[in-house]
């Protein structure tokens, strides 16, 4: 049974065979070696083996399959596209992937193209990502620390993406390794100039620096495409794992908690500097532009009257 706790071993116990054996690897140990990578979702090891293998002549037709699931999930879509019309050519019943796949091409130039790092890359959240999305976010704490929902099964995550997508407020991108691929989400909510922002990693990848270099490429294109002058964001009092990520990508906290029981959440906002009272009052429209659940606490009136002093000494 595949587990999603030794995943991640698995996964570096081939990717240490291919790097060390490939040029030796028979091609009965080339084509199980693919098969192993497409059970797992390795999809950088199934596209580098199936790649080698279509070089050869050698790639059977339901193993193409699996070299174009490779180029979906990396975002490699012409690569994806022309596998898909050589496939129909010899096999028509696949017409309707080829159609699938033009439509996901159709739709992903809607988003302006993200900026990519040495090792990153981002992607719109698609619906072919669904068990990428689910081998990383398979620890509970993930949704616990983000505030994220707990899904029934997979139809109940496509519904959710489906319903995010409509809204048309949200870029949501999967976090692309160049080496394992899928890591994690990185989402911006906008509203006018303004923004909140979250990320989440899974367990393997958190902790490397990973998370706040996707969210400055995603927070580089808002602000190049979209506008994006001011953003928001918020994470749980005791996730110093996150809070010091939101610090690298230059938010700054806000010495705002949540309103009641969302006590323990702590406001951060990144953007050129402005009188506190314009920040609390643009916070407050956004989160409830957003229909958000957790809003700023409301400051008491002598902390109020503080807070004008202050904005006007600025």
């Amino acid at each position: 049974m595949l587990n999603p706790v030794n995943r991640h071993a698995r996964l570096a116990a081939l990717h240490k065979l291919w790097a060390g054996q490939e040029s030796a690897l028979s091609r009965d140990a080339l084509h199980g070696l693919l098969a192993h990578a497409a059970a797992w979702s390795d999809w950088p090891l199934v596209h580098a083996v199936g790649s080698r293998l279509a070089a050869r002549s050698e790639l059977a037709a339901e193993e193409t399959l699996h070299l174009i699931d490779a180029c979906r999930a990396l975002g490699k879509g012409a690569e994806a596209h022309a596998l898909a019309s050589a496939l129909v050519g010899r096999q028509p019943q696949h017409a309707e992937l080829a159609n699938d796949i033009g439509a996901w091409l159709a739709w992903r130039q809607r988003f302006p193209v993200p900026g990519t790092g040495a090792e990153l890359a981002l992607e719109p959240l698609a619906h072919h990502h669904a068990r990428d999305f689910a081998w990383q976010y398979s620890d509970p704490a993930i949704a616990a620390l983000c505030c994220l929902p707990v899904f029934a099964d997979a139809l109940d995550w496509h519904r959710w993406l489906a319903e995010l997508w409509r809204q048309g407020r949200r870029l949501l991108f999967a976090v692309l390794h160049r080496e394992w691929g899928f890591i994690g989400c990185v989402n911006l909510t906008l509203h006018r100039d303004l923004g909140f922002f979250y990320y989440w990693l899974g367990r393997d990848f958190q902790g490397h620096g990973f998370g706040p270099r996707a969210g400055q490429l995603l927070l580089d294109m808002g602000e190049r495409a979209y506008g994006l002058r001011s953003c928001y964001a918020k994470a749980f009092d005791t996730n110093l794992r996150s809070r010091r990520g939101l610090d690298r990508m230059g938010f700054a906290d806000l010495g705002m908690r949540g309103a009641g029981d969302d006590g323990n959440q702590v406001f951060y906002r990144r953007g050129p500097e402005q009188g506190r009272r314009r920040t609390v009052e643009e916070l407050h429209g956004l989160l409830e532009s957003m229909d958000a659940s957790v809003r700023p606490a409301r400051p008491s009136a002598r902390r109020h009257a503080d807070t004008l002093a202050a904005c006007v000494r600025r």
